[in-house]
This record gives structure tokens, sequence and C-alpha cells, in this order.
């Protein structure tokens, strides 16, 4: 007998284990939050823009492409309560992230190849744009960073278009400056 319980208990935690290991993929689903979160988030925008910096001057592509809104965090996060994702409208999501991801993409791949490998120290961070605030989120347009280079020269530049601000928690937008 207690043979069998010793090995019916080992058997649960085996079971625990693997359903942590595996993301919680035993038991009940995940919650929305969990489908949806935001990766690569920062606590502000200056933090935002640092890491992209520092990821321009490693030429760490991968990490650039991290930093912007995905696919995934678009469709769950920010579409849902853009007005073009109304029925009526009668706008695709496929249209609009397809646009939205080729012009980041051209845009980073224009960023990567006049800055790659360019060390800047961040000043500041400042927003031309009107800030658009929709019921979860807050997008925050025409970003312009003040950087010192390594020259010491302070100067103004735009490196990204906007950044999105959810719950305290700031995240690059895209990569496209208008």
């Amino acid at each position: 007998m207690a043979g069998s319980r010793i090995a019916r208990r080992a058997v649960a935690i085996a079971a625990a284990v693997a359903c942590l290991v595996l993301g919680g993929a035993c038991g009940s689903p995940p919650r929305a939050a969990d489908q949806s979160p935001l990766r690569w988030t920062f606590d502000s925008p200056e933090a935002v823009a640092a890491a992209v910096l520092d990821a321009l001057a490693a030429n760490d592509v991968e990490r650039l492409e991290a930093l912007a809104l995905s696919e995934t965090e678009f469709r769950t996060v920010v579409w849902p309560e853009l007005p073009s994702s109304r029925p009526e409208r009668g706008l695709p999501f496929e249209y609009a992230w397809g646009d939205l991801h080729q012009k980041s993409n051209n845009a980073l791949r224009r960023l990567i190849a006049r800055e790659a490998g360019r060390r800047y120290h961040l000043l500041a961070v400042e927003f031309d744009g009107e800030s658009t605030t929709y019921e979860t989120y807050t997008v925050h347009r025409d970003s312009r960073l003040l950087i010192r280079g390594e020259d010491g020269a302070e100067e103004q530049v735009r490196l990204f278009g906007s950044i999105l601000e959810r719950g305290g928690e700031f995240k690059l937008f895209s990569y496209v400056v208008d």
C-alpha cells in the first residue's frame, strides 16, 4: 500500500512538473492577459530608446525586430481597440498588420544601414505628435531623441515612430517615422 501511494505521488509530481515545463499546457486555459502579453516592455520611453540604441550599437537585428510589436501583440492588444478594426469598416486584420509590419521592417532596414555600429548616449525622449488614448493603452507619436554622439556633439534624431504605453509599461510600436 505505502509503495503504491509513493508511486502515485511520484506520478502526480512528475505530471505537475511536466505541466510547468510545458508552460501550463495541462489544466485550465491561460487567462487572456497570459495569451497576449507584451514582450520586451520597459518602464519608461527612455528605457525603450536606450534598448534601441544598444541594439543598434551591437548591430543586433534580431533584438531590434523583437523590440517592435509582434503580430500577436498587435492582434490581441492593439487591433481590437482601433477604430479601423470595427466590422463596418471592412478592413481585414491581415491587411492592417501586413501594411504596418512591412513599413516598420523597411524603416528598420534603413535605420540599420544608416546607424548600425554607432554608439550614442541618450539624453532625452520627446514626442512631437499627439498621444492617442484607447481603452487599455496610449500611443505616443513622433518620437524624437536627444542624443550625444561619439564625438560629444548633441543632436536630435528620429530612429523610430511611436511608443505604446500599457499598464505602466512601454513598448516600441514600430520603426515607421512619418
